[in-house]
């Protein structure tokens, strides 16, 4: 993202400008999360779980945790779902599909 440029908007149509600054530009990867709510809060830890090449994760680190209030929550899962939905119908069923070695027949 660059900075000073809009790249969303509220939804009243305020453009919004939004600056990544260089410290989070490579962000971080998160293969597991734990959501835990009281009334008046959501927390997502998002975690890194390292397989160390075993079949089951021996450890995890987490990465971010995030709070929110519950009404963000709910614009968040609208938003996730939303694009969800486009990229499974634009994307998913035919590039996904050639990556998952466990669909493809091995040759002897």
């Amino acid at each position: 993202m660059a900075e000073g440029t809009p790249h969303e908007s509220l939804p009243d149509g305020t453009k919004l400008q939004i600056r990544l600054p260089p410290e989070l530009e490579a962000g971080v990867w998160s293969n597991f999360a734990v959501v835990r709510h009281s009334p008046y809060e959501f927390t997502l830890d998002f975690i890194r779980l390292d397989f160390s090449g075993k079949q089951s994760p021996r450890r995890g680190v987490v990465v971010q945790r995030v709070n929110m209030s519950p009404q963000f929550v709910e614009q968040l899962i609208s938003a996730l779902s939303d694009n969800m939905s486009k990229f499974a119908s634009n994307l998913a069923p035919s590039s996904l599909e050639s990556l998952n070695p466990d669909d493809e027949e091995m040759e002897p």
